[in-house]
């Protein structure tokens, strides 16, 4: 299976901005529209791996809105919903942006999912503004729970075998859909990676992960406050001069 023909799958075209995760990351763009930067002109927002536009249409209101996504279906519809939209790969082709265009870049759980992030965050360094933001979310490889589900043996949380179904979890894994992640970051190496790649770390948060049964999701939400052992890291970084 080509990774297009992967993300044209109806499972994976809409984004989820009923999590907790996605309402963190709202929370603090929204923040950085407000008070962070200051621009007497409308600013302008990217949402790399925009899906159907669902998250960022949240924002048309605030600013300029545009999304690439690698799904021509998920693309058709950002643009209906009147979404600047376009279809391409980040982790191959370039945006299709002049340098320095962009006040704020979001990267929602979508680094996980690249076959080459180095392309890709290079390609943000050059769209974003010197005084711009990147907001980037992703799974957390040495979360609590992963690292308890390794010492039993068992697959990661967030990794993935194979694109048909999940296996090594359990009797009930074939249950969930694979996403198709192929890059895990642990809390530390997202640091180094991002800080190698000439952005400085302004904040960063921890979420929980909302498939978990309840005793282990109330656990899960004390270990959102530890970034470190979190399910999910999010990161607000600033591009260098």
């Amino acid at each position: 299976m080509k990774i297009g023909d992967f993300y044209e799958r109806k499972e994976v075209i809409h984004e989820v901005v009923e999590a907790k995760r996605s309402k963190i990351c709202y929370n603090l763009i929204i923040n950085l529209i407000t008070n962070k930067i200051s621009s007497e002109r409308r600013k302008k927002l990217l949402d790399i791996g925009c899906g159907d536009g669902s998250f960022i249409i949240q924002f048309k209101n605030h600013c300029e809105t545009f999304g690439v996504d690698i799904s021509r279906s998920a693309i058709k519809i950002a643009k209906e919903a009147g979404i600047s939209a376009y279809e391409l790969d980040v982790s191959s082709e370039r945006l299709p942006f002049q340098d320095e265009y962009f006040d704020i870049i979001y990267m929602g759980d979508v680094i996980e999912h690249l076959t080459n992030p180095d392309f890709a965050i290079n390609e943000v360094a050059r769209v974003i503004k010197t005084n711009g933001f990147l907001v980037l979310s992703t799974p957390n490889l040495a979360s609590w729970v992963n690292r308890l589900l390794l010492l039993l043996g068992m697959q990661p949380l967030f990794s993935e075998v194979s694109t048909a179904k999940t296996f090594g979890r359990g009797p009930r894994s074939y249950d969930f859909f694979p996403v198709g992640h192929l890059r895990l970051f642990t809390y530390k190496a997202l640091k180094e990676f991002l800080t190698y790649y000439q952005f400085n770390i302004v904040k960063i948060k921890g979420a929980n992960y909302e498939g978990l049964p309840k005793v282990l999701a109330n656990i899960d939400k004390i270990f959102s406050k530890i970034p470190s052992l979190s399910s999910t890291v999010i990161i607000i970084a600033h591009k260098n001069k």
